[in-house]
């Protein structure tokens, strides 16, 4: 298996700060260790935006957010000036980079957050004496946090060197402050370059195991890369954190947990880094009480996941928000986007596809889809003809609220009641005649098939709406909420972001033969892309339609989305979703890579101009690697797996390779 490319220029970031874009250039060179973040850049005497993030750490608010730590990189630093500000990250070690100065006066700093050590953080700082003083390097405890750091100071007469180490902790009953301080010794005691070699070889052997090579395009391979970056940075150290939308790159969303996690970063996760995504399974799993509250608060079975979650698993979606103007708008997903209790099931499941983590599949994800398929099978109604109903409920569009039989929630419902019930067989789980109900309900459920036009009606009632399409409100990604007002746009078909076309990703295999292209002809005009989790997964299904140039413009958006802050909202944190999602487009979408029961399918469809692209994952525990080009592609694996063509053709072996006869492969 081949290394990948360490082509140095496509390992790094490099940024020309501004205070236009700076708050968007600390988002995207958060450095994390899972389970504490620092954001920041050259190292400043008073930052001035939240440095310190902690996973799982939210305060007591009615609507509770992440808690802000120590300061622990504010320093007594001077910039000339009209000074320049240049900054370079290291995805390849784990490194920021920054200068500023100007005229020869330059203050330089090194940092990282040490994966093998977690909470042992360091930066170090050198300049000149004019520039770099010396201050207390003593730093105050905030909310419940521990922190210890100790600087060392070396100086020439001219310049000047700081090195400071930090060790914090988070808050956390019965914690031992006398630790944090141990673990500070060692971490002086080791010293400043050691500490940087371990950590950087640690993330020299995360990338042997994940990364992506797209050597003919490198600002797409380095884009591929920094959602790497992120999404492993974001896993949690602790079995109690979940991720957050923005992870811990920022304060939007006050760090809440969305189905952003279960259906754009946990498939992502489960392919190249199966450890993180089962920390977010777990992370369900701990709350499963908490669901099961809420169900039976609402006169329901089972289990009900919060749209938005905090530390408890309770829903902590706020009430009320503010639009564009200013003005108040009730936030209704908190009570009707339930689609969630199902991603977390899909979520689930998808994780034991690509680990075969049998004793997972028989504790955690027999728990979360049991519970969920009792939640809809509470919650589904019955009209006398027998079909089964879900009724005011807002699907992934939101654009349209308090509708009827959205599709992509009742097909979620039905993949999750057959799920459940196959599970429950497969492990002779103790549930009675549960699954019987389960495939029967399941079997009654409307899809919102549309027979005479080939097409799936988004909710009931869609097709009547008026047929307005996004261009004539301007070139998409838009936010049409804010462009017609909120009750013209829901009385339009204009839609926020994937819905009905998702499915054709999430589960393609519930979906009508021939419905692919209809959904895409039919609803690809009519979204705005208001969300930045709907570019990566349109260029996954166009890319499955084998419609490459529209599916590469997607694809190009979200790899680029926040490098070029596109929504104009990255400074409040990197979209960890769109970046999972833009993963998912390459391997799912492109290169046609998805666990089966008998093995891995495999079936590129690669744009001519990316030449070859090599992409490394985990399959059931083996370190795996794609590489393929429009002509051939080669499956290496240590030991002998099944590799399944688009015709359902089987190959077993460690070296799989195959070649292109224009409508299909050859295994040669």
């Amino acid at each position: 298996m081949n290394q990948p490319s360490r082509e140095l220029e496509n390992w790094f970031l490099h940024f020309d700060v501004t205070a236009r874009n700076r708050r968007a250039v600390e988002s995207m060179t958060v450095l994390s260790d899972g389970d504490i973040a620092t954001r920041c850049l050259t190292p400043r005497p008073e930052p001035t935006f939240p440095t310190t993030l902690a996973a799982g750490a939210y305060d007591e608010a009615d609507v509770p957010g992440l808690l802000v730590g120590p300061e622990w990189t504010a320093m007594n630093i001077a910039t000339p000036d009209r000074a320049i500000e240049q900054v370079q990250l290291d995805m390849f070690r784990g490194v920021l980079s920054t200068e500023v100065g100007r005229d020869g006066m330059v203050v330089r700093s090194t940092r990282f957050a040490s994966i093998v050590r977690p909470g042992i953080h360091a930066v170090k700082v050198v300049g000149s004496m004019d520039l770099v003083g010396v201050g207390p390097s003593t730093v105050t405890p905030v909310n419940g946090f521990a922190v210890a750091t100790t600087d060392l100071v070396a100086d020439d007469g001219t310049n000047r060197e700081i090195v400071r180490i930090a060790a914090l902790a988070a808050p956390s009953p019965g914690r031992d402050a006398d630790v944090v301080n141990q673990r500070l010794r060692e971490a002086v005691d080791m010293g400043f370059d050691h500490l940087l070699a371990e950590h950087a070889t640690a993330w020299s052997c995360r990338w042997q195991q994940c990364a992506v090579d797209m050597p003919a395009q490198p600002a797409l391979e380095r884009a591929v890369r920094l959602a790497q970056f992120h999404l492993l940075s974001a896993m949690p150290q602790s079995a109690d954190a979940g991720i957050g939308a923005r992870g811990l790159t920022g304060p939007a969303y006050k760090g809440h947990v969305f189905w952003d996690t279960d259906v754009f970063v946990v498939p992502a996760l489960a392919a190249f880094a199966p450890e993180g995504a089962l920390g977010a399974l777990r992370y369900r799993w701990r709350r499963l009480e908490a669901a099961c509250r809420r169900a039976s608060n609402d006169g329901r079975q089972g289990a009900r996941f919060p749209w938005e979650s905090a530390a408890t698993g309770d829903e902590v979606t706020p009430a009320i928000g503010r639009d564009l103007h200013g003005g108040s708008v009730p936030i209704l997903t908190g009570q009707l986007e339930e689609h969630i209790v199902a991603d977390v099931a899909w979520a689930a499941s998808t994780y034991v596809a690509w680990t075969d983590d049998t004793e997972t599949a028989r504790t955690v994800v027999a728990d979360l889809l049991v519970e969920t398929a009792r939640y809809w099978q509470s919650r589904i109604g019955f009209d006398s003809d027998g079909s089964g109903h879900i009724r005011s409920v807002i699907g992934p569009d939101e654009y349209h609220e308090r509708v009827d039989d959205n599709t992509y929630t009742n097909v979620m419902a039905r993949w999750n009641l057959t799920t459940a019930a196959d599970l429950a067989d497969r492990f002779d789980l103790p549930i009675g005649d549960e699954a019987v109900r389960w495939r029967s309900t399941s079997d009654q459920i409307v899809d919102g098939f549309d027979a005479d036009r080939g097409v799936y009606e988004q909710f009931d009632g869609f097709f009547d709406l008026d047929a307005m399409m996004a261009a004539t409100l301007g070139e998409p990604p838009l936010a049409a909420d804010a462009l017609l007002g909120r009750d013209r746009v829901q009385r339009s078909q204009i839609i926020k972001q994937a819905d009905v076309v998702m499915l054709h990703h999430v589960v393609p295999e519930l979906m009508r033969s021939g419905s692919l292209k209809r959904d895409l002809d039919f609803y690809l005009p009519r979204t705005a892309h208001g969300s930045s989790l709907s570019p990566g997964i349109t260029a996954a299904v166009l890319a499955r339609a084998g419609r490459i140039t529209e599916a590469q413009k997607w694809f190009d958006l979200a790899a680029r989305f926040d490098l070029d802050d596109v929504s104009g909202t990255s400074a409040g944190g990197v979209h960890l979703a769109t970046m999972g999602g833009l993963w998912q487009a390459l391997a799912t979408g492109f290169l046609g890579v998805h666990p089966t029961a008998t093995g891995l399918h495999v079936d590129p469809i690669i744009p001519e101009d990316w030449g070859t692209v090599t992409i490394r994952m985990s399959f059931r525990g083996n370190a795996i690697e794609v590489e393929a080009s429009v002509h051939e592609f080669c499956v290496s694996s240590p030991i002998p797996i099944t590799v399944i063509d688009r015709s359902g053709n089987h190959r077993t072996g460690c070296c799989i390779e195959a070649r292109s006869t224009g409508h299909d492969w050859s295994f040669t």
